[in-house]
């Protein structure tokens, strides 16, 4: 599988810094767009087996969130690292496991969302 990151509701200013952090990875960048939040994740990442969903998207969300496919430990660290340098603060991040790679969009953010606020807790 081909190193890709997944990006959803970045604007047209933040998008910019997140391309300039992910380019040097040399990893494969896919916007996804909302008429599409109803699509697997292995679909989204070109994972082979994976088939597209009929329709568009009924459920939808608009936080900001990055999916990390095909990633390597190393890769996670060293995108991390890049993200700080240049000053790009993403709350939902993700990896692409052999498991959520079946969920849709949504339950990967609702996912990830509660995990970062149980994470963040006072």
């Amino acid at each position: 599988m081909k190193k890709t990151v997944l990006l959803f509701n970045f604007d047209e200013n933040r998008l910019p810094l997140v391309k300039r952090a992910v380019m040097p990875l040399k990893t494969g960048i896919k916007i996804v767009e909302k008429k599409d939040f109803h699509q697997v994740l292995g679909y989204l990442a070109d994972v082979q087996g994976f088939q597209a969903i009929e329709g568009e998207a009924t459920e939808t969300f608009d936080d900001e969130m990055l999916i990390m496919a095909g990633f390597s430990r190393n890769d996670v660290d060293e995108l991390l690292r890049s993200l700080r340098k240049h000053n790009v603060k993403v709350d939902l991040k993700a990896i692409m496991t052999p498991f959520n790679a079946l969920w849709d969009c949504v339950k990967i953010h609702d996912a990830v969302k509660a995990d970062h606020e149980e994470m963040h807790k006072k």
